[in-house]
């Protein structure tokens, strides 16, 4: 009985609280409307990026459960492409969706999930000035640009938008010779993080070459590679940048004597290679989707790709994970420039129901915090302002890799996949036509195919 007193005793306390004292039955009534406006709210709504995808799926739901609670008058519907529109049989559904919504005179939604692809909408719509027509620009806020990157506020970035910066640069990432230490110490050797010169490279394919012949039933494949995405290509493109002046010298479209020389010297190099071995004999029927477990799973020394690969991981097996390391390419010299970039994920429509709130959401996430919590979550650089007292110098591997890399190359990268940035020109840079694979396999010589090289530009 006692207990029972106690406790309703406590909600009348509580309870009291919330009326004042001597109120009469209008002042009642008046108290009543002020809690209804105080629970009117606002509902932005918000597409979301990740589903599935560990950690970073949580970035994105606990940034938006955070915000409701320190924005009592907004509520946050955020759901998924997937439970939209995505079709995952139909890679380009996101696109098509952006390109539809962005001409809707009166849309469904506010923060809309563009990911960077400004090509893709452009062939779409046709219309190369799509962002400046249906985008907001937060290159003219302050706030955001107090909070971003400078490297990414100049004109050159805005390219990538026809001009404009649509939302917060939150996803950044960098190309890696990915590496399982495990693996690197049971062929007896140990990779380095940084530095690593093409002798050293080759040093440690001849390592695990040997401990293939002397292990034929437990063989390891040197360097993953994949038909489906062929990916081994960025190592000869690393070895090249690094015998070029720059950028400016990189992203030329002259085809000159100095690059040409160049990407005889890389050839050269894979040469070497190639008598080790260094590609799965069986990589021109591998699954990437089946077999993204491989290097965790010890079954390849090397695996070229991003650096978001460990969130992939991560969600395969958070342990086995931590056996790897994202290394710098083999290099001859310096690096003139590096394959990375950062990624503008959400936009705000101009015609928003709620444009200035949505507004807010994306530049609250334009924060150190929110830059601190990315590097934290996925091990990935930001185009965020971050603490660097929170962004983890040599926390471990992961950060150690990404806080050294953006630093070193903030206004010298380049985006890999893109075939504007390839080595010669893009006349004689689709498929194979630079020969590496052809090279690295041994099935043809670094003279062969510079002569044929020199044949198709006329030099």
């Amino acid at each position: 009985m006692k207990r029972k007193i106690k406790k309703y005793t406590i909600r009348f306390l509580l309870f009291s609280l919330l009326i004042p004292f001597g109120c009469t039955n209008n002042s009642k009534s008046n108290q009543s409307k002020k809690i209804e406006n105080v629970v009117q709210k606002t509902t932005i709504n918000v597409i979301g990026h990740w589903l599935h995808e560990g950690k970073r799926e949580d970035l994105v739901r606990n940034f938006a459960r955070e915000y409701e609670f320190e924005h009592q008058n907004i509520a946050v519907n955020l759901k998924f492409p997937e439970e939209i529109f995505f079709d995952k049989l139909d890679r380009a559904s996101s696109e098509k969706f952006v390109a539809k919504v962005v001409l809707e005179e009166h849309p469904e939604w506010d923060v809309i999930k563009i990911n960077g692809a400004y090509d893709e909408i452009k062939n779409i719509l046709k219309d190369p000035d799509w962002p400046r027509k249906y985008l907001v620009d937060f290159s003219q806020i302050e706030e955001f640009r107090n909070g971003t990157r400078p490297e990414l506020l100049t004109d050159e970035a805005k390219k990538t938008f026809n001009g404009i910066i649509p939302g917060p640069f939150v996803e950044g990432q960098f190309w890696a010779l990915w590496c399982n230490n495990k693996v690197a110490e049971k062929v007896g050797i140990k990779v380095k993080q940084f530095g690593m010169t093409v002798e050293d490279f080759i040093g440690y394919l001849k390592a695990i070459n040997t401990y293939n012949k002397n292990h034929p039933t437990q063989y390891i494949i040197p360097i993953y590679e994949s038909y489906v995405w062929t990916t081994a290509l960025a190592i000869g493109i690393q070895m090249y940048a690094s015998l070029l002046s720059g950028p400016e010298e990189f992203n030329s479209a002259t085809i000159t004597e100095h690059r040409l020389n160049a990407w005889a010297k890389t050839l050269e190099a894979v040469e070497l290679m190639s008598q080790y071995k260094p590609l799965n004999p069986k990589w021109r029927t591998t699954e990437w989707t089946k077999t993204q477990g491989m290097l965790i799973n010890e079954e390849c020394l090397f695996y070229v790709n991003g650096s978001w690969m460990y969130n992939i991981w991560l969600a395969i097996d958070a342990k086995k994970t931590l056996n790897c390391m994202p290394a710098e390419f083999p290099s001859f010299g310096e690096f003139s420039v590096y394959p990375g970039t950062s990624i503008i994920t959400w936009a705000v429509l101009k015609n928003a129901p709620h444009r200035e709130e949505a507004i807010k959401y994306l530049l609250a996430m334009n924060k150190p915090e929110m830059a601190d919590m990315w590097v934290r979550y996925t091990k990935c650089p930001t185009g965020i302002k971050g603490s660097l007292a929170d962004v983890t110098f040599g926390g471990d591997q992961f950060e150690n890799f990404s806080f050294n890399v953006q630093n070193k190359y903030k206004n010298k990268q380049y985006k890999y996949y893109e075939s504007g940035h390839w080595v010669l020109n893009n006349s004689i840079t689709q498929g194979s036509a630079l020969y590496f694979t052809e090279v690295i396999e041994g099935k043809m010589t670094a003279k062969e195919a510079m002569k044929k090289i020199r044949k198709s530009v006329g030099k």
